[in-house]
């Protein structure tokens, strides 16, 4: 929970709670815009492509808590790429295998399509939740504490006002650090009374990053493999999202892809919420002329199974990068004579065992007939639709007995 202290008195808000007021606020600025009789009521709204279920749950349910119908649950990759493709006319007649580099203030997001004849073909997405533009914010806001506290001989610790402070300084820095060479960071009474001053290079800022910048090069290279598609098979690089604007940023990227130039004719901060203004158009039939035929067809970002045997290995029902929407049935037998049960947990991740991954929600399925092991069939179906969101069931064969589960944050 988020505890806010408003007015000598204490409030808590889950994440979906803020993000709802977001919401509502975008809502009222609409209708604002729009000046329409006709208040806004429906939305399209984007998710980074590595958020699992329940968070993609929790952005639904923010949504409803605004006032909103979310008609669907788009990944920001993905979004951006409509943008991209509608641009560049996304009917174009030779296929184009496109990479979109998404990396803002908190996570990095990467995806890999074919786009053409008016088609949008998600073929692999990697990311990292929590790898942002605010990393290196805290990196400089740490580097400045240390001088500071070097040449007063006095320890800021966790003083709220003044990392503020810091923070808001050093994000200013950071932007203009991506133009120019050098930038001056001044914080006026910051401390006790005493000023701050110095000067950042972009050397330095490079080198107190480095290893955040390689590590935004993992999800580039997991993708290509996931996706089976060669460097040299990429036509474009897209770059979205704030934190792409960093020039060594851009210099690895066109190491890993051997120089290539790299794609800038979009707009980073605005193209995710263009391609989820088109998604919208799409869904609502509110389509003429290059949106019309207008197909997506995206994949999910983790996979998912469950558990069958006492080794809790994960015995994946989709793997990841399956196309959506999707459902696979799998039949299981009991373990045990006379087993009257089973239970069926859902996991989502990568490792072998259960243990080492997301416990997403399960049931416990009854009312096997007694039999030798082996005997008893239980089908397990898993589906999940166009917003990524996962619906399981189990059905006994010999009964038609059935129990499901939609998986939701609870």
């Amino acid at each position: 929970m988020i505890v806010v202290n408003h007015k000598g008195e204490e409030k808590q808000f889950a994440a979906e709670d803020i993000s709802s007021m977001v919401l509502a606020k975008m809502r009222e600025i609409a209708n604002s815009y729009l000046c329409s009789r006709i208040p806004v009521k429906d939305a399209v709204i984007t998710v980074p492509s590595y958020f699992n279920d329940s968070q993609r749950q929790a952005t639904i349910q923010a949504g409803k808590l605004a006032g909103l119908n979310v008609l669907r649950i788009i990944n920001e990759p993905t979004a951006a790429a409509i943008a991209y493709g509608i641009d560049k006319k996304a009917s174009w007649f030779r296929k184009r295998n496109v990479m979109i580099f998404d990396w803002g203030g908190g996570t990095l997001d990467v995806s890999l399509l074919t786009i053409g004849h008016n088609v949008f073909d998600v073929k692999a997405t990697a990311g990292d939740t929590h790898l942002g533009g605010e990393d290196l914010d805290n990196r400089m806001v740490n580097y400045c504490i240390q001088e500071f506290e070097r040449k007063h001989k006095v320890g800021i610790g966790g003083n709220v006002k003044a990392l503020r402070k810091a923070k808001i300084e050093c994000e200013k820095a950071k932007k203009v650090l991506s133009f120019s060479f050098e930038a001056v960071i001044e914080i006026d009474s910051w401390f006790k009374g005493e000023d701050f001053h110095t000067t950042f290079t972009r050397d330095m800022f490079e080198k107190l990053n480095m290893d955040i910048f390689n590590k935004c090069m993992e999800p580039v290279k997991k993708c290509l493999e996931d996706a089976k598609i060669d460097i040299s098979d990429v036509d474009d690089v897209v770059l979205v999202g704030g934190s792409s604007r960093i020039p060594k940023v851009q210099e690895l990227l066109q190491e890993v892809f051997n120089g290539k130039e790299l794609c800038k004719s979009i707009n980073p901060d605005e193209a995710v919420a263009y391609g989820a203004a088109v998604q919208a158009a799409v869904l609502s039939g509110n389509v003429t002329g290059k949106l019309q035929h207008f197909t997506l067809s995206d994949v999910i970002p983790m996979s998912l199974g469950t558990e069958v045997r006492k080794e809790n290995l994960m015995n994946v029902m989709i793997p990841r990068n399956t196309k959506i929407p999707t459902k696979k049935h799998r039949t299981f037998v009991t373990r045990y004579d006379n087993q009257t049960s089973v239970r069926c947990g859902v996991f989502e991740g990568e490792n072998k065992f259960t243990r080492d991954n997301n416990y997403l929600g399960g049931f416990t399925i009854d009312g096997i007939p007694r039999a030798p092991k082996g005997v008893g069939e239980v089908d397990v179906c898993f589906s999940i639709d166009a917003n990524g969101i996962l619906k399981v069931s189990a059905e006994v064969m010999s009964t038609g007995k059935k129990k499901a589960i939609t998986i939701n944050r609870s």
